[in-house]
């Protein structure tokens, strides 16, 4: 194991992580590129107003607020030009290509002050969004095959305008032995987010009851003295960010855009501390005061850009909120009780 670091690593799949602490790595293709590259994928940090895209060559991003500062990076295949796959002309060709992912996200935080409560990373939304008995099927099959990826997950549609007081937005959220890997290091020696990551801390693929008590025990001792590593990848096969589309043949012959899940772009990477609900509460409900945000950015692609067209046209299907309602949990008026978070699965799952 590296100094800094603690229990079992990755298997070390490249030779070169043994010669070098943090092996450096080509770009893809000839670097005359690099230049003209765009990639339509974009992220704004809340809090910021600077719009967020991949680099060729890449870069870090660092945001910072009173609870920890964060570093990020996010890299996704070019599905927007295929042919760039065989060429390896893209950001982090090296890494991606011949991989199942399509896309992965790696966080690397320093916490300002160390969490006391459960934590959750995942998407959310803004608000309540009415959807098609198309897109519910889609849902129910994307939570499930999420679930069998990483185990647990804590989903909910959202409160529509009918309930009364703080309402709950729509979220999809895991706990953080979702990540797909993860590594501690003492401040100075964390690893470069740009770099191989291969063999280092601990990863899923190794097994996941180790891998689950591993992060359990790192969560229960976070520490303002360590730099945590977190790369999440595993339900990427499900989502393409880049053309906004549900893939991964969860409704076989049918393209499902990102929109009829979630009215409009963008949607919002969260990773928050829940406070103040305990397992013998009746509410489970992750409402905004119960949130202390340590992360979230809006995420969106230029293929399908966020517009107010889009906007006007979500906030109007809002109308239709009690006939979805009603749909989806019988006549209206019936009551509908949030479900309590489930124990943690264990799903050796393989390494996409």
């Amino acid at each position: 194991l590296k100094p800094g670091s603690r229990g079992f690593p990755c298997r070390r799949r490249r030779a070169g992580l043994a010669r070098s602490r943090y092996p450096v790595v080509d770009m893809g293709g000839d670097s005359s590129w690099q230049e003209s590259y765009s990639d339509p994928l974009r992220y704004r940090v809340d809090g910021t107003t600077k719009e967020l895209q991949n680099h060729a060559p890449p870069r870090v991003e660092e945001v910072q607020n009173d609870l920890c500062t964060v570093k990020l990076v996010m890299m996704h295949r070019p599905t927007h030009e295929p042919n760039r796959e065989k060429t390896g002309e893209y950001p982090f060709s090296w890494h991606l290509a011949g991989k199942k992912r399509l896309w992965e996200l790696r966080l690397q935080i320093k916490f300002h002050r160390p969490p006391q409560g459960k934590m959750f990373f995942g998407i959310e939304l803004d608000r309540f969004v009415p959807v098609s008995n198309v897109a519910k099927q889609a849902q129910k099959a994307l939570v499930s095959a999420c679930k069998g990826v990483v185990g647990d997950c804590y989903h909910t549609i959202g409160d529509d305008a009918r309930v009364q007081g703080e309402r709950e937005a729509p979220a999809f959220v895991m706990p953080l032995w979702a990540f797909d890997q993860f590594h501690e290091a003492d401040i100075g020696r964390e690893p470069p987010l740009t770099a191989d990551l291969s063999g280092l801390g601990f990863c899923r693929s190794e097994g996941t009851s180790k891998y689950v008590s591993a992060m359990k025990a790192v969560i229960s001792s976070f520490s303002t003295e360590k730099v945590y590593t977190f790369c999440f990848w595993g339900v990427s096969r499900f989502a393409d960010i880049i053309k906004w589309q549900i893939i991964g043949g969860l409704l076989p012959g049918v393209k499902l855009s990102f929109n009829q899940l979630c009215g409009a772009p963008p949607v919002y990477v969260t990773f928050y501390e829940l406070e103040g609900v305990s397992d013998q509460d009746r509410d489970q409900r992750h409402l905004p005061s119960r949130k202390r945000q340590y992360f979230r950015a809006a995420v969106w692609s230029t293929v399908r850009p966020p517009s107010t067209e889009n906007g006007d046209a979500a906030a109007a299907d809002a109308d239709d909120a009690p006939d979805y309602w009603a749909s989806m949990y019988g006549e209206l008026g019936e009551t509908y009780e949030h479900p309590k978070p489930a124990e943690p699965a264990v799903v050796d799952a393989p390494d996409y």
